[in-house]
Formats: C-alpha cells, sequence, structure tokens
C-alpha cells in the first residue's frame, strides 16, 4: 500500500486552513454568519491607480510570457530606489530577487540554508510558517521567548544561550505577527552583532514595514552597518498594498543567500509574472500617499473598535505600534487560548485564532485581525 510522504507527519495542517474549515462547518450546522477576525488579510481594496496599472500591464503583448529567472530590471530599478528613498541603503543586484509574496521566501529559505540535523531558532509566539519547513528537513527548532512582562520583547542574553554549535540561522520579524510589538535600530544593531559574534544567518520577516502607528517608522535591518555580512530582508506587496492575492514580494540582503534562495526557486517555480513585476516596480516608485494614509486611518479606527470589544469580553490588550494584530490575553476561568476561542465562535460567532496556533507563549492568548472587514461587528456584540 502507498503512503504519503513521512516528512508531512511532522506537521499539523496549517493553523489557517483549519480555522476556515471550522468556521465554514459552524456556518453550515448553525445557518448563522461568522465574523471572521483570524487571518491577516487586508479588506481595504488597493488604490485604484495601482489597480489600472495592472491592468495596462496585462494587456501589453508578451504580458503571458515566462519572465524569466529573477527580477527584470524594473523591478530591480525600483526595489533599489525604494530602499535608497525609504531607509538610505544602497542595494545591488544580485542583493536582491522577487519572491511570490513574502511567504514564499519564508518557506524556501529553510531549503536554501538548512540541513538535517541543523537547528533554526524561532520567536515564540511568532508566525507558524517560520516551524513547519525547517521540520519537513528535519532541522530542529529552538524557540525564543517574547515574554508578556517584556511587552513581547526579544532577550538578546537569552538567544545567545541558545545557540549551539548546531545553530544555522534566526527569524526575527518586526513588525510582528502575532504580537503587533516593534523594534528600534539599536535593537537590530545588538542582533546584527550577535549574529556575526556567533557566525549565524539572520532572517528578518519585515513584511509589516508600512503598517505602523502613532508616528512610528519602522527601520530596514540593513540600516546596520556591516548587516549585509549575514542578513537578508523579507519584505511583502500584500500587506504595504493590499495585494495579498497577486503574491508578490521580495529578498534582500547577503548575496550567497539571494543566490541560494534563487538556485532552490528556479526548481519549483518559473519566476513573478511580467505585469506583476512591472507593478511592483510602479508603486515603489509612484507612492500614493492619500490612499496609504486613508488605508492606515481605516486600520486604526478598526484597531480602537477591537480594543473596546476585547475590553467588553474581558480580554486584556494594548495598543500596537505595528502590524495589523491586536494580541489579546483571554480571561482565567479558561484552560487555554483554544478553549476560549472555540467558545467565542460558538457563543459570539466570532473567530479568532488561539494563541497556540504561534507557539507555546500564546497558551493564554489570542490573534485578531483588524483587517478584517469589522463594518457589522455591532451585530455581534
Amino acid at each position: 500500500m502507498k503512503h504519503t510522504a513521512r516528512r508531512l507527519d511532522k506537521v499539523n495542517e496549517y493553523v489557517f486552513a483549519s480555522l476556515a474549515k471550522s468556521a465554514w462547518s459552524w456556518e453550515k450546522e448553525t445557518g448563522k454568519k461568522i465574523l471572521d477576525l483570524s487571518v491577516g488579510s487586508p479588506t481595504f481594496p488597493p488604490s485604484v491607480e495601482y489597480v489600472n496599472k495592472l491592468k495596462e500591464y496585462m494587456s501589453e503583448p508578451a504580458s503571458y510570457l515566462y519572465p524569466g529567472y529573477g527580477a527584470i530590471p524594473a523591478f530591480s530599478d525600483g526595489l533599489i530606489q525604494w530602499y535608497k528613498t525609504r531607509f538610505g541603503v544602497d542595494v545591488k543586484k544580485d542583493e536582491l530577487f522577487p519572491l511570490l509574496g513574502g511567504k514564499d521566501g519564508v518557506s524556501h529559505i529553510p531549503l536554501a540554508l538548512v540541513d538535517e540535523g541543523d537547528e533554526i531558532l524561532v520567536p515564540n509566539p511568532g508566525y507558524p510558517a517560520f516551524v513547519g519547513p525547517a521540520l519537513m528537513l528535519g532541522a530542529k527548532v529552538v524557540p525564543y521567548s517574547l515574554p508578556e512582562d517584556t511587552h513581547f520583547k526579544l532577550s538578546i542574553s537569552e538567544i545567545e544561550q541558545k545557540i549551539s554549535s548546531k545553530t544555522k540561522l534566526i527569524w526575527v520579524n518586526f513588525p510582528s505577527n502575532p504580537t503587533g510589538q516593534v523594534a528600534s535600530r539599536e535593537e537590530l544593531e545588538q542582533l546584527v552583532a550577535l549574529c556575526k559574534k556567533r557566525n549565524i544567518w539572520l532572517i528578518y520577516d519585515n513584511a509589516y514595514a508600512e503598517i505602523a502607528y502613532d508616528g512610528y517608522v519602522s527601520p530596514s535591518i540593513l540600516q546596520v552597518p556591516g548587516a549585509i555580512d549575514v542578513a537578508v530582508e523579507i519584505g511583502s506587496f500584500s500587506k504595504m498594498y493590499s495585494f495579498a492575492g497577486f503574491r508578490m514580494g521580495w529578498i534582500v540582503g547577503n548575496p550567497e543567500v539571494i543566490a541560494a534562495v534563487a538556485k532552490v526557486k528556479s526548481q519549483f517555480d518559473s519566476g513573478l509574472s511580467y505585469p506583476l513585476q512591472k507593478l511592483g516596480a510602479y508603486v515603489l516608485t509612484h507612492p500614493d500617499l492619500a490612499w496609504h494614509a486613508n488605508m492606515i486611518g481605516q486600520y486604526q479606527k478598526n484597531k480602537q473598535m477591537l480594543i473596546q470589544m476585547c475590553a467588553g469580553l474581558g480580554l486584556q490588550t494594548y495598543d500596537p505600534q505595528g502590524s495589523l494584530y491586536l494580541w489579546a490575553k483571554i480571561p482565567d476561568r479558561y484552560g487555554d487560548s483554544a478553549e476560549y476561542a472555540m467558545e467565542l465562535m460558538k457563543t459570539k460567532h466570532i473567530l479568532v485564532t488561539p494563541g497556540t496556533a504561534f507557539g507555546s507563549g500564546g497558551v493564554r492568548h489570542v490573534r485578531l485581525s483588524f483587517s478584517s472587514d469589522i463594518s457589522q461587528l455591532h451585530h455581534y456584540i
């Protein structure tokens, strides 16, 4: 009898796929619509200017052809210009590569850098996609804590204690999914210094770079002098421009890592399409500032509405400076966040992500997305 690959036994179904099935089953059983606050999928429509540009690029004669492997000149030039304007960082063409969304980079980096038996460090709580690919490769995942008592900041000393001779890389993600916590330039400098000292790769997930509030401006890891020696940064158009379904992103940084990721991806896909690369180049060099301000303003309103909702439900939360999420502590009477999330779905018809999906550090928390359409929130609370 044939069997599926044994590597699949090392991982569970991706959490958001499982949650979607639960919500669909409950809606079918009860006939009541679920308000989905579980997934960070932007519901704020993209700029009309950008959508029209995509239509224009789709209509060009060569739009249907294979794009080739790597960036077309327009995409390279656009990304280089954006990094110079936004961060004051000079990026070379061999230090960048287009991705099919940020998660494309998250899943392929382990294939490029990690061997069986290697160790990787991941944040706890942290984005679950940092874990699965490494486990399927036979690597060991070592969590480092983002504790509540430090408002979910990492500790350089704790991370250094967890680095061993087998450690290959560390994942870092700010603004954070799921906590919404942010990082300072000084904190990034400490991370770069540590990775240089211990000779490990630093993978910086900066997917929420432009989703920030109250005057906070997200840094790039590449702003740290010498970071290019050990670091790469993943960027995404999904949240920045409400292009989640288009699957557009990039990786920038150490050319050795860039070349390795490019080699892996050449085995798995045929590149980001011409129209989407041209769209990426256009939006990076033609910012629609009014649209972006309106998007951030809407998310700010949504955030405040959900903070009030959390207070009414007995959830303890804080007002994050970045990302699209509230990280809320559940009442003491519940055994864990999975129990709380199930009860909330059944009693209030609101779907949230149990914090256990993000590691053991989420046992007492749930994640709520304020990028969701909450226009009907008053019907649920």
